[in-house]
């Protein structure tokens, strides 16, 4: 081959690679999910960390005042990846804030972002309708999970943690679940990779608070992302919305129980030993897990 077949092969070769690429991360874009009715979103551009960063807030409809709950994706993900988390939520009476994490793997960062979030949306920065109420709740998936809980730990605003099949690096998580007086919710895929083997179950040895925790039978890590993509189902395999249902069920169970003092949620609770799709239910301290009524929490919409 000549010096100029040469570089023709190689010109061709890098055009060829560039189609692929260009190729390969159109396929792997997230969709975009409509938003539930009664719901209205909104984007807005919040320093966090001294960074500024995208971060998309849910608002319920006719809910005066709204508990707000901060969503906290996984590591290399986006705030598009829970956006179906951010439409659930505030169809359910919460005001949803789901960002753009600022630090890529930087869990200490990302806590303290997820602290920041919250007190500025409850600082009356987002708009005046709904009011937020005093005390929030935070849902962290993956090593999400890991900065949420490490908020809840230095927080004491936060209400509510809620781990979605959620991952520890260094024991950090483990010890700081130890210093968990607040109620706490871990909700486990089955064991991989991808989550550390599971490392999860140490904040549910450790969690000193009343604590609900499961695992979705059959679940795979990526299985709670919504929407998920291509790379998720490449390194997870094929989701299920089933089980990415019953992550969404026993979340929003917790929290409309915590922050509205709903029964039948209670009892969904209370019932979850009798659920075929999940396993391995702890409830302890049951008769505590359901605190009291917060000062100005709304009534049930």
């Amino acid at each position: 081959m000549t010096t100029i077949s040469k570089l023709r092969w190689l010109a061709a070769s890098g055009a060829c690679f560039l189609l692929l690429a260009a190729g390969l991360l159109v396929s792997c874009r997230t969709a975009t999910l409509p938003v539930p009715p009664g719901v209205t979103k909104r984007t807005e551009r919040v320093e966090l960390t001294g960074k500024k960063v995208a971060v998309d807030i849910y608002l319920p409809a006719g809910v005066q005042p709204a508990p707000v709950v901060v969503v906290a994706h996984g590591f290399s993900r986006s705030r598009k990846n829970m956006a179906g988390w951010g439409g659930l939520l505030a169809a359910n009476g919460f005001i949803a804030a789901v960002p753009d994490l600022p630090g890529f793997a930087d869990y200490q960062r990302n806590s303290r972002a997820v602290t920041e979030l919250l007190a500025w949306v409850q600082a009356g920065k987002l708009s005046s309708h709904p009011v937020a109420t005093n005390g929030g709740a935070v849902v962290g998936f993956s090593l999400g999970g890991l900065a949420t809980l490490l908020a809840a730990a230095d927080d004491p605003n936060i209400r509510c943690w809620v781990g979605v099949d959620p991952v520890d690096q260094k024991h950090v998580g483990a010890k700081a679940a130890k210093s968990l007086r607040i109620p706490a919710v871990v909700l486990r895929a089955e064991l991989s990779n991808w989550n550390w083997r599971g490392n999860a179950r140490s904040f549910i040895k450790n969690a000193g608070g009343p604590l609900f925790a499961l695992r979705v039978k059959n679940a795979n890590h990526c299985d709670p992302e919504h929407p998920g993509n291509l790379l998720g189902k490449i390194a997870c395999g094929e989701p299920d919305p089933a089980r990415r249902d019953t992550f969404e069920r026993y979340t929003l169970a917790a929290l409309r129980n915590i922050f509205y003092g709903d029964d039948p949620a209670l009892t969904t609770l209370m019932s979850a030993t009798n659920d075929p799709r999940v396993a391995d239910v702890v409830l302890r301290q049951g008769e505590r897990f359901i605190p009291v009524k917060l000062i100005g929490a709304p009534e049930r919409p």
